[in-house]
C-alpha cells in the first residue's frame, strides 16, 4: 500500500494540472490567433514539436518556424481539445494525450478542411514553470477542401 500523500503534494498536483491545462489550451489560442509570442512561450527552449510524416521542429526558432509554415497553408483555423488526460510520472514530469478537432480555410483555394488528431504530449516543470518538452501532432483524417463557406460573423 502506498503511503498517504501531504497535502502539500496534492495542492502542488491540483496547480500543475491548471497550469498543464493552461498550455493545451493557450497552443489553441496561439495557433488560431498567430499569436507567435504565446505559441512559442508554451515551449521550454528544447522542445520539440512533431508532425509525424510531416515535419518535425526542435527549439525556439523552428517552433517560431512551424507556425510561418502554418500561417503560408491557412488563411485561419480553429482548434477546440477535447478528453485532456495527465499522468505524472514525477513531480515535475508528466506524460498528457487529448484529442484535437479542427477546421481550417486553406489559403490556395479558399476551401474549409477539417481535421481530426490526438495530441501525445511530454511535459517538464523547470524552474517553476511547466512547458511542454514534447508536442506529436498524431492526425487521423484531414479532409479535402470543400466549398463550405465560412463569412465573418454579422
Amino acid at each position: 500500500m502506498s503511503e498517504p500523500r501531504s497535502v502539500e503534494g496534492r495542492i502542488d498536483e491540483i496547480e500543475s494540472r491548471v497550469a498543464i491545462s493552461a498550455l493545451v489550451a493557450g497552443y489553441c489560442a496561439g495557433l488560431d490567433h498567430r499569436n507567435y509570442g504565446l505559441f512559442t512561450g508554451l515551449w521550454h527552449a528544447d522542445g520539440e514539436y512533431r508532425i509525424p510524416g510531416r515535419a518535425e521542429y526542435s527549439g525556439i526558432a523552428e517552433i517560431h518556424r512551424s507556425l510561418e509554415v502554418i500561417d503560408e497553408i491557412w488563411i485561419r483555423n480553429w482548434h477546440w481539445t477535447s478528453n485532456h488526460r495527465v499522468t505524472f510520472t514525477e513531480p515535475d514530469r508528466a506524460s498528457g494525450r487529448s484529442d484535437v478537432f479542427s477546421i481550417g480555410q486553406e489559403r490556395s483555394t479558399g476551401g474549409t478542411c477539417l481535421t481530426a488528431a490526438t495530441y501525445e504530449d511530454e511535459y517538464e516543470r523547470r524552474q517553476g514553470q511547466w512547458r511542454f518538452a514534447s508536442r506529436t501532432t498524431i492526425r487521423w483524417f484531414v479532409t479535402p477542401a470543400q466549398d463550405i463557406p465560412l463569412p465573418p460573423p454579422s
